[in-house]
């Protein structure tokens, strides 16, 4: 589960939500964080996101669960002991 503001969200939906705002980033590149971003909208967001989407502050919170879900390093962390990261990766 993935919780802000009060809300709790399963790790998949923010995951499909996560590629909804990438997508909405390409397709629109000039946006900004005052800019609305039609998530609520569309109609592959998950349901359990309809209720965030009645509050003022919907864009604050969809950004917050992305950035949870978001390590700060783009690589994964290797749970196998073979596994060189990806410090080889940028080399």
């Amino acid at each position: 589960m993935v919780t802000d503001s009060g809300f709790s969200f399963t790790l998949e939906a923010v995951k499909i939500l996560k590629q909804l705002m990438g997508a909405l980033e390409n397709e629109y590149p000039n946006l900004t964080a005052s800019t609305p971003v039609p998530l609520c909208v569309n109609s592959d967001l998950p349901e359990e996101f309809l209720e965030v989407c009645q509050q003022d502050d919907h864009d604050r919170i969809f950004a917050n669960l992305v950035q949870i879900i978001t390590p700060l390093d783009p690589c994964e962390i290797c749970v196998n002991a073979a596994c060189t990261g990806c410090l080889f990766n940028t080399i």
